[in-house]
């Protein structure tokens, strides 16, 4: 049995380049994400710490782990208009971290 396949044209340097931008970015975003979490949570307990920086860090980290997402997207949706598929496998989203309680007295 043959099979045929549908050539694939060579993807164009700029249009790589830009794609690999999009992933390291990304990353970035899920790094800052971490480093957002990590702050809320070592708040904790911290009588100096205003109320609101806790809900706030994590608001800021949630939407840095979203744009993450969407740059990853954009990545692969660039990847596709090459007519090549995906090349790299999704990366699984990250869980989301839950904050402990704070014990303000």
């Amino acid at each position: 049995m043959v099979s045929h396949s549908t050539p694939t044209r060579p993807i164009p340097a700029e249009l790589l380049d830009r794609i690999a931008l999009l992933r390291t970015d990304a990353d970035l975003m899920d790094d800052y994400a971490r480093r957002l979490f990590a702050t809320a949570a070592s708040l904790n307990g911290r009588v100096a710490a205003p109320e609101w920086s806790r809900p706030t860090l994590a608001r800021q980290a949630a939407a840095c782990r979203t744009t993450a997402r969407q740059l990853r997207a954009a990545a692969e949706a660039l990847l596709s208009q090459t007519g090549t598929g995906p090349r790299r496998s999704r990366r699984r989203p990250a869980k989301s971290a839950i904050l402990p309680a704070t014990d303000r007295r």
